[in-house]
């Protein structure tokens, strides 16, 4: 309750209490203290603030953070982590470590990058993309966004093109697939659901067995297929023909394609007038000293 009520309390002597003076003086800004809503942890005068935990967690990845965010495990865990980094360092500096060459230079290539950085964004922050150039490039390149021809077929592996004549020809007189494939189908993983291998592409398997399962029509089986597997007799249970994917469901991936792709263009852009704005002189062949070759 005491952290609904100071703030409250708080506003209330800023505005009204404030606007009832005929005459008013700026309020100091305090510090927070342990007390305060935006302290997380305290030791020895230090603190760790909201604002100190937002900024660490920003520098972590997109679904680190995500996990942090939706588990409170996680987020009293990655506090503690900050506090204890904060003790480490305050006990580093108390024990006397002091700045050497190679800290001052770490230093600087941090602050280099920063500035870099912030310096690229100014720069391609302007770049956006439309909805209508991205439906210009959906139908300019609709090949690209056509799902591809797709078999659901199961299979029986055998060692020697004799067994797989023998296990075509049971099939031709009605044997069931499902106890052939159990019983002798070496590929052990699709053996024991009854050769089911689920839907695949072209693409998916090697040549000789794609070229017969794509030629072939749901319910036909195959005669004996060689391949450097051993011997393959291929039931097709179904055919998924291509399909156009629809704009709506492309429309975010294209976006974000164009935007990289004009990003680049952009950045290529600026590397190119920088290099034009200063002379370079690079000496390729003194490289050779570092990586100590001839």
């Amino acid at each position: 309750m005491k952290r609904l009520i100071i703030p409250l309390l708080a506003l209330l002597l800023l505005t009204g209490a404030a606007q009832a003076q005929k005459k008013t003086t700026p309020l100091k800004k305090e510090e927070p203290t342990s007390a305060s809503p935006q302290v997380l942890a305290t030791f020895d005068g230090e603190k760790i603030t909201v604002q100190d935990y937002q900024e660490a967690l920003k520098t972590l990845p997109a679904q680190l953070q995500w996990a942090i965010a939706q588990n409170r495990n996680l987020r009293a865990k990655f506090l503690d982590n900050l506090v204890t980094k904060k003790m480490l360092v305050k006990t580093a500096k108390e024990s006397g470590v002091k700045e050497d060459q190679e800290m001052r230079r770490r230093i600087e290539e941090f602050k280099n990058e920063l500035i870099l950085g912030k310096y690229l964004r100014e720069k391609l922050e302007h770049i956006k993309v439309t909805d209508q150039e991205a439906k210009a490039y959906y139908d300019k390149h609709k090949k690209e966004f056509t799902t591809p021809k797709e078999v659901r077929a199961r299979h029986i592996l055998v060692k020697t093109k004799e067994k797989a004549e023998k296990i075509y020809k049971d099939l031709k007189k009605g044997a069931d697939f499902t106890k052939l494939a159990k019983e002798y189908s070496i590929d052990k993983a699709s053996a024991e659901k009854g050769g089911e291998l689920g839907f695949f592409t072209r693409a998916d398997m090697v040549k000789p067995f794609s070229d017969a399962a794509f030629s072939m029509k749901p319910g036909e089986i195959s005669q004996p297929v060689k391949t450097p597997f051993g011997y393959h007799v291929i039931q097709v249970e179904e055919v998924k023909p291509p399909q156009q994917k629809a704009f709506k469901d492309v429309k975010e991936e294209i976006k974000k394609q164009l935007f990289q792709e004009k990003q680049q263009k952009a950045f290529d852009k600026l590397v190119a007038q920088v290099k034009k704005k200063w002379k370079v002189e690079t000496h390729t062949e003194r490289l050779d000293q570092i990586f100590n070759s001839k």
